[in-house]
């Protein structure tokens, strides 16, 4: 697959989220949580922020995210604001199986255009399987977000 990557600038946004350790899908087993405590009134599509992953263990630190304007009741859910970033972005339509392919082409045009990023980094879930019904992982579309580190 063909990558598109640019550099965009991504709008302060604000979440409802939940700290979380451990695999993905553990992380997947917990995220109704946040849906649970705002009553699934959300703004925007769903999404992770990673702030440190292991690839080989398959473990890593992350939040599992909502845009949304209302205000969590418990479950272990906070609402915070993210501040506006400059960041390479690219999209990936398919299954998740094959998203190092996109991380491979974000790092690819960090590399040659001399850019640095940071922590944390987001996979926007904008069409995925369902609460209920798994969906067709060939029509999966993710978008990745990397800030860069200012100058």
């Amino acid at each position: 697959m063909s990558y598109e990557v640019q550099i965009k600038n991504v709008e302060s946004t604000r979440i409802a989220f939940m700290s979380y350790r451990g695999t993905i899908p553990g992380a997947s087993k917990h995220f109704p949580a946040v849906f649970k405590s705002i009553t699934g009134k959300t703004s925007g599509a769903p999404f992770f922020l990673y702030y440190s992953f292991d690839r080989q263990t398959g473990e890593g630190e992350m939040e599992l995210c909502l845009p949304t304007g209302e205000t969590p009741t418990g479950h272990g859910v906070n609402v915070k604001e993210l501040p506006c970033t400059k960041a390479i972005c690219t999209t990936h339509f398919g299954p998740y199986e094959e998203l190092d392919d996109a991380y491979t082409a974000i790092r690819k045009f960090a590399e040659e255009n001399r850019l640095e990023v940071q922590m944390p980094w987001r996979e926007i879930y904008i069409k995925g399987p369902g609460m209920l019904i798994k969906g067709n992982p060939e029509k999966y579309v993710t978008e990745i977000i990397f800030p860069l580190k200012e100058a």
